[in-house]
């Protein structure tokens, strides 16, 4: 039996009608038609309401690092993630596996469908794989009676993002929000719009909390807006710097974290693992 619904040509996208219909999705501020009002390059929502166009730079996995840290929770009880710019939901997919009790929200450009959940933690060997609407259902997809996702915000953060929730265990962003914040600035200091998100976003950090940055510009504007924001807090950071694209992870642990215990600060100011 299908489980493609009889418009069989936005089966994904009913998901996403659905989650409106239930107050799950809020879009940008000035937004007030329903519709979703932005897009960008990385979207996974085709036009022509088919299966979802995966990509490499929609459909990253969740860092090992950081799949690491949330085992770190799973004896904490109501655990809460955010993820910027979640992309087609992978990360998040596999985050709700790991932690099945722990309530996910999400800012991004475009909403994803929460009632599709990825099957799988890796999902690039079938990107380029030529398969019907159906088989992309039901090879990728489990679908779910209740959203993995419970809230999703769809704006530029932070300027057109108001999040219900004030503060959060988790907070993940790889080549998301914070990392085309400061590609897309135009105007204003690079440095400056780098800064501004980070401060918006430890804001959001509780203090057990504990975030994961994967992506640097090359210039070390990130790094040091990262540097500069904790500075004089109780957030530990380790943060590899390189003069090129990179995916290595900035680690920031507040004093509660359970991340906190297994680091230790040498003379030097570096941290390390502790021993």
């Amino acid at each position: 039996m299908s489980m493609i619904g009889p418009d069989r040509r936005s089966w994904y996208e009913q998901g996403i009608r659905r989650a409106e219909q239930d107050g799950l999705i809020h879009y940008r501020r000035d937004n007030s038609g329903g519709e979703c009002p932005i897009s960008d390059d990385y979207s996974h929502i085709r036009h022509d309401g088919g299966a979802p166009l995966l990509k490499y730079t929609n459909a990253r996995p969740l860092s090992a690092i950081a799949g690491r840290i949330l085992e770190l929770y799973r004896d904490h009880a109501d655990v809460r993630i955010l993820e910027l710019g979640p992309g087609a939901g992978v990360a998040c997919a596999t985050a709700s596996r790991l932690l099945p009790r722990a309530i996910i929200d999400t800012v991004s450009l475009t909403p994803l469908n929460p009632y599709l959940r990825f099957r799988r933690d890796d999902v690039y060997d079938h990107i380029a794989e030529q398969i019907t609407d159906e088989q992309c259902l039901s090879r990728l997809y489990g679908p779910r009676r209740s959203p993995f996702v419970r809230d999703q915000y769809i704006g530029r953060f932070p300027r057109e993002i108001i999040l219900r929730e004030q503060t959060y265990h988790f907070i993940y962003e790889n080549h998301g929000a914070i990392f085309h914040n400061l590609l897309a600035n135009e105007d204003g200091d690079p440095t400056e719009v780098a800064r501004t998100s980070i401060s918006s976003t430890l804001s959001l950090l509780r203090r057990d909390g504990t975030m994961v940055i994967m992506a640097s510009d090359g210039a070390h504007r990130i790094e040091d807006a990262i540097e500069s924001c904790s500075a004089g807090t109780d957030i530990i950071l380790t943060c590899k710097r390189t003069a090129a694209y990179h995916s290595f992870p900035c680690v920031l642990a507040r004093e509660g974290s359970p991340l906190w215990v297994r680091f230790r600060e040498d003379e030097q100011g570096l941290l390390s693992a502790s021993q």
